[in-house]
Formats: structure tokens, sequence, C-alpha cells
């Protein structure tokens, strides 16, 4: 990479360099299905249109620096709920100024509010729960339309989330957005969170359509079929 890659001295941030940059764990190239995501891709790009991705749990921003360097002319929304997060988020994001937006909260199945509720925890494993108003230390929540609204592109291309467990949220209703999306990446928490149920309900929102489901690490990557569905 031509840019420079600023990471505190801590094993969360060398673990995510390592994961993003090194490992290439957003990668896809290895599918076959990637065929057909560039080509909707190079689609879009042709007729003037431009490819929103969503990066849902940004922490220092290397997941966006991968996809802002993979692809060029997508315009990418960020959200990271932590400040020490977002600050070096800014720093690795600034050579993509005016592609990259930044938003500090987290994404919700509704608008609202959110607070940390395990800040002990370092800065690669946060967990946020919905707050009914306002408080001093909350964070703003958005959904994935309100985002899409906030940089008038009607559909994501892609959206990347790694929320620790609050898919259990984000994908219990207002999920309209699923069906337009080419491309859904998840890291599932079942691991951490045992008994919660935090995939059921990404499950069960996604089995409604033609998916395909494949797996590269940590992570189980949705192509959406739209030619399934005809």
């Amino acid at each position: 990479y031509k840019n420079n890659i600023y990471l505190r001295h801590c094993v969360a941030d060398r673990s995510i360099f390592w994961q993003c940059l090194v490992k290439n764990q957003y990668s896809f190239n290895r599918f076959p299905q990637s065929k057909r995501l560039m080509s909707v891709y190079d689609e879009l790009v042709n007729s003037g249109q431009t490819p929103l991705i969503i990066d849902c749990g940004g922490n220092i921003g290397l997941s966006s620096f991968w996809y802002a360097n993979r692809f060029p002319d997508a315009k990418i929304v960020v959200i990271e709920p932590d400040q020490a997060n977002l600050d070096i988020l800014t720093l690795n994001l600034e050579p993509f100024n005016g592609r990259v937006v930044i938003l500090k909260g987290g994404v919700w199945n509704r608008k609202g509010f959110l607070k940390i509720v395990n800040p002990e925890a370092g800065s690669a494993a946060y967990r946020v729960e919905f707050l009914d108003e306002e408080s001093e230390d909350s964070i703003r929540c958005y959904t994935i339309n309100e985002i899409c609204e906030k940089v008038d592109i009607k559909n994501p291309f892609i959206v990347k989330i790694d929320i620790e467990g609050s898919q259990k949220n984000l994908f219990q209703n207002n999920t309209e957005w699923v069906s337009k999306t080419n491309l859904i990446t998840l890291e599932l928490d079942d691991w951490l969170l045992p008994w919660q149920g935090t995939s059921r309900n990404f499950f069960s929102c996604l089995s409604q359509y033609s998916f395909d489901y494949l797996l590269n690490g940590e992570s189980i990557f949705c192509f959406r079929d739209f030619y399934g569905d005809s």
C-alpha cells in the first residue's frame, strides 16, 4: 500500500492489521461468485452510479482501508462507537477524504442511542446496548436505510458487519435493505456469546432471499443471487 498505516502499540491493533491487510480477511477473490460481484461493480461505475460500501464496526479503519483500495470508485461509510478507535481510524482513512464518511456510533434496527457496556473489554471487543433516551455518554445508532439516505445512495453494494453480537438486533426487523445488497459479510459471534442467539435473526432474515454462503476465516460471505429470484 502506498499510504501510511497507523497502529497503536497493542496486540489488538496488530492483530487487526494482520487480519485485514496481511491475510486479507475481506478478500473474496477465491470464491467463484466474485466474478459476478465485480461485474455488478463495473456496471454501476460505468453507468455513472456510485457503489456504496457500509463498514459496520470500523475499529481503527483497516477494513475500510482495504475496501477503499479494492474499490476505488466506491463511497464508503464506516461506523465505530469508540472515540479512541475513531482517532486512529481517521488517520488511516485520511488519504481517502471525500470518498469515506466517518460516523461515531453503531448500527441497529431503529434510530436512537447506544452505550458501550463493556469499556474494559479492549478496543476490538466493545459491545453496545440500546438506550431509551439520550445520556451523557451515549452515542447515536443508525439504521442501514438511514446511512443510505445520508449519502444519497439508494442501496448498499456491500455491507460488512463486525459488531460483537449486535446483529441480533440489526436483523430483527427493518431489513428491507438485505434484499438489495450484493454482498453481506458478517463475523459470527456465537462462540463469544453462547446460547444468546446472536446469529438466529441473521440467518432467518437472509433465508428469505437467494444467497450463496461461503466461509473465510472468521467471516461468512453472503453473495446475493439476484438471478435466482427471477
